[in-house]
């Protein structure tokens, strides 16, 4: 299974705790981009995710519980 998380963060303070998660599971993540929003309004981070949906899911589940954080996810 392929998916995707993006994840939008008022600060990058939470950035740390989802480079933790990600490290973690970095044996199926193909590729992570983090970039700056416009006007300085956040960040924005994107990985896209190659395994197991049961895997995925429990990434996505650790993620979520980061609070004040937004997050969209695809799954193929």
């Amino acid at each position: 299974m392929i998916g995707t998380i993006t994840v939008v963060m008022k600060d990058n303070k939470k950035a740390a705790k989802i480079n933790e998660i990600l490290h973690k599971n970095s044996e199926n993540i193909l590729g992570r981009m983090g970039l700056p929003k416009p006007k300085s309004t956040g960040f924005i981070l994107s990985f896209v995710f190659n395994g197991e949906e049961k895997i995925f899911e429990n990434l996505l589940r650790e993620i979520k519980n980061i609070s004040d954080i937004k997050i969209g996810y695809s799954k193929i």
